[in-house]
C-alpha cells in the first residue's frame, strides 16, 4: 500500500532539501522515479507580508497547497498553514506513517531526527521521540 501517488515540493522546498546530505539521494531516486515532482510555487508575496517570521519554503508551500494536504516541519508554519484553512501532516507523524508501513527503519529514523536537530534545531517531543525509535 502507498503512502501517496506522488509529492509535489516547490522549487524553494526543493532547495532547502538538497542541501541535507542524507535527504538528498532519496530525492534525486524519487524525482527519478517520478514520486515527487517538482512546482512552481504560487506567488506568496502576500503571505510574506502577512507572516515575515515564515521562511520562503514555508510560504511556498502555504502559498502553493490548495487543496492538498501540506507536509510542513515548523511548528509555527504548521500553526499558520492551518490558520489559512490548509490541512497539514507534520515531522513525527510522516515518520510514524512511514516507520508503521515499513518504508524507514529505526535507524533511519534515528538519523533524521539527529539531522533535524543539528540542522534546523528541530526538536521532536521526548514521548513522541520514544515512539519513534521503539
Amino acid at each position: 500500500m502507498k503512502l501517496f501517488n506522488k509529492l509535489f515540493i516547490t522549487t524553494e522546498v526543493y532547495e532547502e532539501l538538497s542541501r541535507s546530505k542524507n535527504l538528498i539521494k532519496p530525492l534525486v531516486k524519487n524525482l527519478q522515479k517520478g514520486s515527487i515532482e517538482i512546482v512552481e510555487s504560487s506567488d506568496f508575496a502576500n503571505l510574506q507580508d502577512k507572516y515575515p517570521e515564515l521562511g520562503v519554503g514555508e510560504l511556498s508551500v502555504i502559498a502553493s497547497a490548495g487543496n492538498k494536504i501540506a507536509f510542513i516541519e515548523d511548528r509555527k508554519a504548521e500553526k499558520i498553514a492551518e490558520k489559512e484553512g490548509l490541512a497539514v501532516f507534520n515531522i513525527p507523524e510522516l515518520l510514524m506513517v512511514c516507520k508503521e508501513k515499513g518504508f524507514i527503519d529505526r535507524e533511519e529514523i534515528k538519523q533524521i531526527i539527529e539531522e533535524l536537530e543539528d540542522k534546523d534545531k528541530y526538536h521532536f517531543k521526548k514521548g513522541v521521540e520514544e515512539v519513534l525509535l521503539e
